[in-house]
């Protein structure tokens, strides 16, 4: 039997110019589906009523770039650097996960997703220590019932060597096994993997600042020859930019397509935004990453100045940055706002150089065109799949509402955000997770986290920063 829901008398954010925003409005529901938005809808008597009033329906956010591996590492980069980053959590931490710590990274990871509003994930899932940790971290998701892209990780985590951990590592001495892994996983948990699935298949490559052109490209052919969903990377990085020009080399090899999505971006180069544009790749944007890790400036508004469409936001690591849409809203719209007033000549701007709108339509409009979902999410359109947020506005936090996209933006956060839902499934309501029961799964995470931190605890961090750093500085060098 069909579910429906009768969402009654709030205010629509629709991220549909078509429809734009409207006050004392209904929204349908019928199964996975928008069945119809405007005011006063007639519905049949088996329909679930939910009263809107005095709340905000929006999409839910789309995050294009999270390792969602990392929940269990929370705040230990909050004062670190990239290199630190590098050091401390790809060289250590992520060799110390067992598969069920790959598991409850993901799951709870998820969690918080569904909990902050966020109802759409790209997982660059670099945490393929085994074939039962690509399964894990799979499941977690699964679990979780949140839309998303889980992208198989190439990425080697090297093997511990200040201590014998039994993590169920598999042996570097096969080092392509993740390819033909990578397909199993595929073949197993994603037979479909069309746009309408709940959770699609991708590839994450390698490092594509490290590796040779050659590499990537053998990448992305392994995984378009998958039938991926999309391949996404990390690119030019920032003030951390070693100068391989990534995107122009593969545009001078013809691999550019739809179907691949670069993370950072801030260092990319006329040249490869133009071939981005004309090939339709997606980008995506971490504001917490790029402003803390030197990565940036966040790119968004240049990209979007440069006549790319297909840019979405990402809360990138969670060891260092909150999974969290409206932080990430807010930084990219406050930090544009201080960059672009510092730059107008002739003193302070007469008028604001960038509004509330466009920093949302990178959390949802923006975000599904970058993984090319537009038709799909994104936006409160009759037609689309039922992700949408009930974010209530009768806090104290919250009263009053004289604009409800700036309520969004600048003043929401994910105590706003009361019911959330999932191709038509409510999955938080009431300000809960639904069919969750928190107690026991923090437990169970607070347990994996004091294990993987307790593994990593004998590595000689001094030693692996000096070795990171010297071969940073050489890489550079020869950067110029």
């Amino acid at each position: 039997m069909t579910s429906r829901y009768l969402i009654r008398n709030a205010t629509v954010v629709s991220m549909d110019p078509k429809i734009g925003v409207q006050s004392s409005c209904d929204v349908l529901i019928e199964g996975s589906i928008i069945k119809d938005v405007g005011p006063n809808l007639e519905v049949a008597s088996d329909a679930t009523i939910i009263d809107g009033t005095d709340s905000i329906i929006c999409p839910g956010f789309i995050d294009t770039h999270r390792h969602m591996w990392q929940t269990q590492l929370a705040g230990i980069m909050s004062n670190s650097v990239l290199l630190e980053y590098f050091g401390y959590i790809r060289t250590v931490y992520g060799s110390c996960y067992t598969a069920h710590d790959a598991y409850l990274g993901n799951y709870c990871g998820a969690l918080q997703c569904i909990d902050n509003g966020t109802t759409f994930v790209v997982d660059h899932s670099h945490i393929m220590n085994s074939p039962e940790h690509a399964d894990s971290a799979v499941k977690g998701l699964l679990d979780a019932n949140i839309r998303g892209v889980f992208c198989y990780g190439f990425y080697p985590n090297p093997k511990p060597t200040w201590a014998e951990l039994d993590t169920g590592m598999k042996p570097q001495s096969e080092p392509e096994w993740r390819l033909e892994d990578s397909k199993r996983v595929k073949d197993q948990f994603f037979p479909a993997n069309d746009p309408t699935t709940l959770l699609r298949f991708g590839v994450a490559g390698t490092e594509y600042e490290v590796v040779t052109v050659e590499q990537g490209i053998e990448e992305i052919s392994h995984a378009r020859s998958l039938g991926s969903a999309m391949f996404t990377s990390h690119v030019a990085l920032g003030r951390i930019d070693f100068g391989l020009r990534t995107v122009r080399n593969l545009n001078e090899q013809g691999v550019l397509d739809k179907d691949l999505l670069f993370s950072h971006g801030a260092a990319l180069q006329a040249d490869e935004l133009e071939a981005i544009k004309k090939c339709g790749c997606g980008l995506s944007a971490t504001p917490d990453t790029e402003l803390q890790m030197a990565m940036g400036p966040p790119g968004p508004f240049a990209f979007r100045e440069a006549g790319i469409r297909r840019v979405g936001l990402g809360t990138d690591v969670s060891c260092s940055n909150p999974p969290d849409m409206f932080a990430q809203m807010h930084l990219l719209l406050q930090s544009e706002r201080h960059a672009r007033s510092m730059a107008h000549k002739g003193g302070a701007p007469w008028e604001i150089p960038v509004r509330c709108e466009e920093a949302l339509d990178f959390a949802t409009m923006g975000g599904a065109r970058a993984v090319g979902m537009e038709d799909y999410i994104g936006s409160i359109t009759p037609g689309k799949r039922a992700d949408l947020l009930i974010v209530k506005t009768d806090s104290p936090r919250m009263t009053p509402i004289s604009d409800p996209i700036a309520a969004l933006v600048l003043y929401a956060n994910a105590s706003a955000v009361d019911t959330v839902f999932v191709d038509g499934k409510i999955v938080k309501q009431d300000g809960k997770l639904a069919g969750v029961d928190w107690p026991k799964v923090r437990r169970e995470l607070l347990d994996s986290t004091k294990d993987v931190l307790e593994r990593g605890s004998g590595a000689d961090f001094k030693q692996i920063m000096e070795g990171a750093r010297a071969l940073a500085e050489a890489q550079l060098t020869r950067a110029g």
